[in-house]
């Protein structure tokens, strides 16, 4: 009976966490290697930063060398699929450069990753908020910082919390535990400040479009 149930305990799947739908996105050319962060909001959608899949002119960026790596942890992940595809937003590209006022991308997996994304909604501005991604100093581990504080900007938000290299396009996350939703995508950073630029009528349209 215990190497029965032994062995019904290692063919249960690992029980995923919300937290498993934040993941890397690694970004790799012929003499170039990069990473931001990503939010499965669909099982085949991620939500990530416009800035993250163009170059500074506003070119897209080698799609074939894309891979969303959900839940990293330095030792394994949640799930992977490379891009198949990217939808930017029709503002993020303005008079030769990429405007941060719509730095929103959706990245199209060429496969489902099987976990529950996560909602996308709004909330207020002024938050509280929780900041997550992967950055230079930690790439292998999800970073997280809760309880920062935010404010409106014009069109975009600046948040009283810090954020380093990678952590672009990582999610704003407002909400109680078990309830959080994507309010926002970091897209920069002002005076030890982080800019996000909150979803919008485009990325809620265009998740409806492709569910």
């Amino acid at each position: 009976m215990r190497l029965a149930l032994a062995l019904i305990i290692l063919l249960l799947p690992a029980l995923s966490s919300a937290q498993d739908a934040i993941g890397r996105v690694n970004i790799a050319g012929y003499n170039t290697r990069g990473m931001c962060t990503g939010t499965l909001v669909a099982p085949r959608v991620v939500l990530t930063a416009a800035h993250c899949v163009l170059e500074r002119d506003g070119t897209r960026k080698r799609i074939s060398d894309m891979v969303f790596v959900a839940g990293w942890d330095g030792a394994g992940h949640a799930g992977a699929a490379r891009v198949a595809d990217v939808e930017v937003h029709p503002q993020a590209v303005n008079d030769g450069g990429i405007d941060v006022r719509h730095d929103l991308a959706l990245m199209l997996l060429d496969a489902d990753v099987d976990l529950v994304p996560l909602d996308v909604g709004s909330s207020p501005a002024a938050g509280p908020f929780r900041l997550a991604g992967y950055t230079r100093t930690v790439p292998h581990r999800l970073t997280t910082e809760d309880a920062c504080p935010g404010a409106l900007r014009g069109t975009i938000w600046r948040i009283s919390c810090g954020i380093e290299y990678g952590q672009s396009g990582g999610p704003v996350l407002f909400g109680e535990e078990g309830a959080r939703r994507v309010a926002a995508v970091l897209s920069a950073r002002s005076d030890g400040d982080a800019l996000a630029v909150p979803v919008d009528g485009w990325v809620r349209r265009r998740l409806s479009a492709l569910r």
